[in-house]
């Protein structure tokens, strides 16, 4: 049997699920980034939604390690890669992760590929201590960025 034929036979509903409500989402995120404008400062585009003040900001005097990401996706869905790079870096490439996940999830849908076949690879776990290097090197700049 090959990998296709075991892969289309354990392929479930919670997997078409999972695509969908992830497609949906992502879809969902680039929409709602494409209506808000981005904030000044570079942080806050948030509060747009309805959403309060970043308490970690608030509480510390200094940025979370999300801060940024609402204004940079904001930039990003306007074509505006340079602001949206010197906002979040680090929220640049989240954002054309979004974009690309769109079309990889519905192929992996129409392919009928376990979404658990996906999180065991071994791309997946050898990248997550690059994305977590990664997303605290987006933190350092943005809090070296509100420190000047």
């Amino acid at each position: 049997m090959n990998n296709m034929q075991s892969n289309t036979q354990i392929f479930s509903w919670r997997d078409q699920l999972i695509y969908g409500t992830m497609t949906a989402l992502a879809t969902t995120a680039l929409l709602i980034a494409g209506g808000l404008q981005p904030a000044a400062q570079g942080f806050g585009t948030h509060e747009q939604l309805g959403l309060s003040p970043c308490a970690f900001l608030r509480l510390t005097g200094f940025p979370c390690p999300g801060c940024g990401m609402t204004t940079c996706f904001a930039h990003a869905a306007k074509f505006h890669f340079i602001e949206a790079a010197s906002t979040q870096p680090m929220g640049l490439l989240l954002f054309f992760l979004t974009v690309l996940f769109i079309p990889t999830a519905l192929y992996l849908l129409q392919s009928r590929i376990p979404v658990k076949s996906i999180l065991h690879s071994s791309i997946v776990r050898r990248s997550l201590p690059i994305w977590a290097v990664l997303y605290l090197l987006g933190w350092a700049y943005k809090l070296a960025l509100m420190w000047h």
